[in-house]
């Protein structure tokens, strides 16, 4: 539509075919001329708001002039109508597209009018009775079609809003999911290591002593992750501010061992996956095991076994994550995070992500005992 907005072009070209040609009625030219400069003006953001006003002045200026040229009738308009015609459709599409319905409906039906009697500027004499009538109506059709046009950029204008709109609400439910994932792991293990320090705190100070400062470090990996997620809706309301990216395979080492000296020492992990994993797929993966891993923490009993295995498998990275509790592990009283069910919400919104990817997601308990977490990328 910005081919619409060089009104001063169009005024120029105007006046210099009146130049060339007889001039009509002050009456034709100077009303063209004003709604020209109109559809010029509307171009101007801060014009905008009163856009319904100004599509409503110039029909009604035009449909007055029209009607008072009618009284004594000259030369006709010739090329001042035409482009006071396109002026008026131009108007009337923008003022469908941009103004409220209750602004919009009276300003077009004004300009309406004073299109459909621009086609009487054409004839010389002016047609009268039926022919008038017919002339009008055939005029009126550039009007239908504006309206159309106006109601159809609207509908597009609206589906973007919305698009936009569910895309931000679909990143927000995503960094939600981000502090549940990170942050949730985070926080049990200080909550693990909180009542080691209890329990250790007259037996052995400096095992406590250690207890703290894992609690210390878990807390400042939770800030981290709290802070990375603010950048993030930061960036979601346009400010500039890169975020972190999120882990991936190259961060499973770290996060295994902080596993492990949480009272989990026998966890085994391979990672041997043939080829490159794009960085969705290993930040998905990074995300299964902080997950499993923390419900392990949740449910299982302090020495349980846990194996981690990234591998190829036909052509697909597959990730599983089991724990198996021994039988010295479910004798002894042991450290818990206090819960009611095995699985929470990150195992479902995992499935989701996994499904997104293309993959397949399963949890659930194993044959042997204990619980098990897979999901297979194509």
């Amino acid at each position: 539509m910005r081919f619409l907005a060089g009104g001063p072009a169009v005024a120029g070209a105007l006046a210099l075919t009146l130049v060339l040609r007889p001039l009509p009625s002050p009456l034709i030219v100077v009303s063209a001329l004003l709604t020209a400069a109109a559809m010029s003006l509307v171009w101007w953001p801060k014009a905008r708001p009163l856009l319904a006003a100004i599509t409503a002045t110039a029909g009604l200026t035009g449909a007055t002039c029209t009607l008072a040229w009618l009284t004594d009738p000259g030369i006709p308009g010739g090329p001042s109508t035409y482009v006071h015609t396109i002026a008026v459709l131009t108007l009337i599409t923008l003022t469908v597209r941009w103004s409220a319905v209750r602004q919009a409906a009276p300003a077009v039906g004004v300009a309406a009018i004073s299109e459909a009697l621009l086609g009487l500027q054409i004839t010389q004499p002016p047609p009268s009775g039926l022919d008038a009538v017919a002339l009008t109506l055939f005029w009126s059709i550039g009007t239908a079609g504006a309206v159309g046009l106006g109601a159809y950029l609207r509908t597009l204008d609206r589906r973007r809003v919305n698009a936009v709109r569910q895309a931000r609400r679909t990143q927000r439910l995503q960094l939600a999911r981000d502090l549940h994932d990170f942050v949730a792991h985070d926080v049990s293990a200080m909550v693990i290591q909180a009542q080691a320090a209890q329990i250790l705190l007259n037996r052995d100070p400096s095992e406590a002593a250690a207890a703290l400062r894992a609690i210390e470090e878990d807390g400042a990996r939770a800030l981290a992750s709290m802070d990375r997620t603010v950048r993030m809706l930061r960036e979601l309301e346009g400010d500039s501010a890169s975020a972190e990216p999120l882990p991936g395979l190259d961060g499973l080492p770290d996060l295994v061992r902080r596993f492990a000296d949480a009272g989990f020492p026998d966890t085994d992990m391979r990672v041997e996956p043939s080829g490159p994993v794009p960085r969705e797929v290993a930040t998905t993966i990074y995300r299964i095991v902080v997950e499993a891993l923390t419900n392990v923490r949740k449910h299982a009993p302090a020495g349980s076994s846990v194996a981690i295995q990234v591998s190829d498998e036909t052509g697909a990275v597959v990730v599983t994550v089991a724990d198996h509790a021994h039988d010295q592990a479910r004798d002894q009283a042991l450290l818990r995070l206090p819960s009611a069910e095995r699985a929470g919400v990150g195992l479902a919104g995992l499935a989701e992500r996994v499904q997104a990817l293309g993959g397949e997601f399963t949890s659930g308990h194993a044959a042997g005992g204990g619980w098990v977490v897979k999901a297979v990328f194509p």
